[in-house]
């Protein structure tokens, strides 16, 4: 009798634990690296909050059946007192196929971005998301729609 009991409520706990997410829900787990100051947590947070309002729920670590985006921050030296910053956002599929790269460059105030990255996460997520989107196929016509712009064309 308490091994069935065991038994039932480990399969209750794994329930419980399991993403609870429908067969067409674009599904991502963010990673970000490489980034001074809180920049790595900024921007997957940023990036976690654009893909929501889109309609991608986000996960807190890989799993099964879901996308994977990954950033890695560069930072290199430029010319009087400015630093350039690249970001390669990657996207893989749910089975591990890299899907696709986007590049962000951009020249900034040299050190501005070692500590709080604040708006500058919240720009990049935004700058990025739309063609992070267009690698994930989406898995039925009105996903598609509800992520185009309004009045754009179908």
């Amino acid at each position: 009798m308490r091994a069935a009991v065991s038994v039932i409520g480990i399969g209750l706990l794994l329930l419980l634990a399991a993403p609870a997410f429908a067969a067409d829900d674009l599904v991502a787990f963010i990673d970000v690296a490489g980034a001074p100051g809180d920049g790595e947590k900024a921007l997957a947070s940023a990036l976690r909050r654009r893909l929501a309002a889109k309609g991608v729920k986000a996960v807190s670590r890989p799993a099964v059946d879901v996308y994977e985006v990954q950033g890695m921050v560069r930072m290199s030296p430029a010319t009087r007192g400015k630093e350039t910053i690249r970001i390669d956002w990657t996207v893989f599929g749910p089975e591990g196929t890299r899907l696709g790269n986007i590049t962000q460059t951009r020249i900034i105030r040299k050190g501005s971005l070692d500590r709080r990255w604040g708006a500058a996460a919240d720009a990049a997520a935004g700058s990025a998301v739309q063609d992070i989107l267009k690698l994930m196929p989406q898995k039925n016509d009105g996903a598609q729609k509800a992520a185009a712009p309004a009045g754009a064309a179908p």
